[in-house]
């Protein structure tokens, strides 16, 4: 049941994907588990940081704001990682 449950998703992001390349855009994709729990500026990660469903506080450093920015600067900062792992030059062999 949890693969007919969660085909629409994979079908969503392999569309995305196929756009992209398309188009000529780079697509990565990043594990959005915990971004919205997790502050983008000391890094704590915990349940409670997430006050209410529209509300980010961060229980060590105090950052505050609208959840769904908060988890959109986690998920950027995740792909900005990835970015410069892939994009990595490969050593000559030498």
């Amino acid at each position: 049941m949890h693969t007919l449950s969660s085909w629409p998703f994979h079908q969503l992001g392999a569309h995305r994907a196929y756009k992209a390349r398309r188009a000529g855009v780079p697509f990565l994709e990043v594990d959005p588990a915990y971004t919205s729990q997790r502050c983008p500026r000391c890094g704590h990660a915990e349940k409670a940081n997430r006050g209410s469903r529209d509300h980010f506080c961060c229980r060590r450093c105090g950052l505050a704001g609208p959840a769904d920015h908060v988890a959109g600067v986690n998920v950027r900062n995740r792909a900005r990682s990835a970015w410069v792992l892939v994009n990595v030059p490969v050593p000559a062999p030498g």
